[in-house]
């Protein structure tokens, strides 16, 4: 229905729908329609946190571009660039694009970098890493060893992530971009969640039962690295969902086995590190929690 105050001149002549819609488009009130979808589109955020639907931010998006008539490619990525200010997502995006002149393989290029991007580890972000010989996860208590250097005891526990299995990264390199992705080239701490101190390699004391180095918890701890150990895609920039990992502190490896230990009356799977090579009890698999 057509607001009684647009004023149509020669409506009698107009003798068909696309000429009522080209009669309309003369009208000065378009153009200001026009200005104000375009505006919109301009102050547009795609927020994870707040809007996950991909498709509908994109069919809100495709729907004001049609009001506003944006066509050209280049200017809908240009928006669609300033609608998620995010270091990984930009230039992950522009990379792609590059010769799309296609609005819709642009739309699809957009809901895949987003994608890819939800799945990068975050510093801050709990995650929990799963011994992927034993299926057990890395975690720590608020219990001491009677052994070695009397810290914080870390051990690989359950199958099921608890709440004893929760860590996160804290960036410790001025390398990263904007401090929030993990990439294989930052050092960082593994601050165990609940009981706030971080994952630390000892040499300097034994393992309870195997006699390796000792892995604890402390209030201080050491930076480490990640270390990526798929052969088949060991060129990758950022740190993933899923990623197969080891962890390294200077030439120290994370490592864990069937071996146990006991405290009063609980047993522990043993975690320590070592010097050598990296083999099967060394990897780690990467999960959101």
């Amino acid at each position: 229905m057509i607001n009684s105050t647009i004023i149509i001149p020669n409506l009698n002549e107009i003798n068909s729908f696309e000429e009522l819609i080209e009669a309309l488009k003369l009208h000065s009130t378009f153009n200001i329609f026009k200005i104000s979808c375009k505006r919109k589109l301009q102050i547009m955020k795609f927020i994870p946190e707040q809007q996950d639907d991909i498709a509908t931010f994109l069919a809100n998006f495709h729907s004001l571009c049609n009001d506003a008539e944006i066509n050209d490619h280049e200017e809908i990525i240009t928006l669609l660039i300033n609608s998620y200010p995010n270091y990984f997502f930009k230039s992950e995006f522009i990379k792609r694009v590059d010769g799309i002149n296609s609005v819709d393989e642009i739309f699809k290029i957009f809901s895949e970098v987003i994608f890819d991007e939800l799945k990068i580890i975050k510093f801050g972000s709990l995650i929990a890493l799963k011994h992927v010989a034993t299926g057990k996860y890395l975690s720590s208590w608020n219990v001491n060893y009677k052994t070695g250097s009397g810290e914080q005891v870390v051990f690989a526990s359950e199958k099921f992530p608890d709440g004893n299995a929760l860590w996160f990264a804290t960036c410790t390199t001025t390398t990263n971009h904007n401090y929030q992705h993990c990439t294989y080239d930052d050092s960082f701490y593994l601050t165990h969640n609940v009981t706030g101190n971080k994952l630390n390699f000892c040499p300097s004391y034994k393992s309870p039962t195997t006699g390796h180095s000792e892995v604890n918890c402390r209030r201080g701890g050491y930076s480490l690295n990640w270390i990526n150990t798929n052969t088949t895609n060991n060129n990758a920039h950022y740190v993933k969902v899923k990623d197969v990992i080891a962890l390294q502190y200077s030439d120290c490896i994370l490592s864990s086995h069937d071996f146990t230990f006991t405290i009063g009356n609980k047993s522990f799977q043993e975690v320590v590190c070592h010097r050598e090579r990296i083999g099967g009890n060394d990897e780690w698999q990467i999960e959101i929690v």
